[in-house]
């Protein structure tokens, strides 16, 4: 039997929830005196027009620790507040994006497996190295319309994308596809993630964007 698939005793499961609250202070400390901060375990910072996010995910049934990229665009979040009633939210800091309950979800770009070692700080600096790997990668060569297809895909499976997808497309100035996005979704009777007193996401998105265009065409 496997490593993956052998079932841990509960010693080794429970060395493995020590491993996990280790990691997250390594995680911590390998941030500092650089360009990363830290939340809860997670590396998140913004560069040119993305927020990015890291997660260490320790597995607690196997010798296995992997890294989760998730990604939007930095102009997403102030759109969702603005659609929602929450402007106020712009003024939260940065980690806000990251553990915010109305935030707009980051999909995972993918996830990288590495390479565990004994010692926490060891495995945190291959974390961060990850990382930085990473951020270069998507500032250098990722394009909003390559996010836009990775929500496309994602919501495909699961409704909780929609309000970066739509908020995308309006910061790229596509209000008609966005309005669009919105109105099949209520049509499917789909939330968008979701739900405040004015109604789903999606209600709260159509309406915004109509006054928006009505506005937009009386100047």
């Amino acid at each position: 039997m496997s490593e993956t698939t052998r079932k841990m005793s509960r010693s080794e499961t429970s060395a493995r929830h020590t491993y996990r609250r280790a990691l997250e202070k390594a995680v911590r400390a390998v941030c500092k005196g650089t360009e990363w901060r830290s939340t809860d375990g997670c590396m998140f910072r913004e560069k040119a027009i993305w927020f990015v996010s890291v997660a260490p995910l320790v597995h607690l049934d196997a010798e296995v620790t992997e890294v989760a990229i998730q990604i939007k665009p930095m102009a997403t979040d102030p759109l969702f507040w603005e659609i929602v009633g929450l402007p106020e939210n712009k003024n939260a800091p940065l980690s806000f994006r990251l553990n915010g309950v109305w935030t707009c979800r980051a999909p995972d770009l993918n996830k990288i497996a590495v390479r565990e070692e004994q010692q926490v700080t060891v495995t945190a600096g291959t974390i961060l190295r990850v990382a930085d790997v990473a951020l270069a990668r998507i500032v250098n060569s990722f394009s909003l319309e390559q996010f836009l297809g990775v929500c496309e895909e994602r919501n495909k499976k699961v409704d909780r994308y929609q309000s970066s997808l739509v908020t995308t497309l309006l910061a790229m100035d596509r209000e008609h596809e966005a309005l669009m996005q919105c109105e099949k979704a209520q049509q499917r009777g789909l939330s968008g993630g979701f739900q405040g007193p004015d109604g789903t996401f999606n209600d709260m998105a159509a309406k915004w964007i109509k006054s928006s265009l009505s506005r937009a065409t009386k100047h």
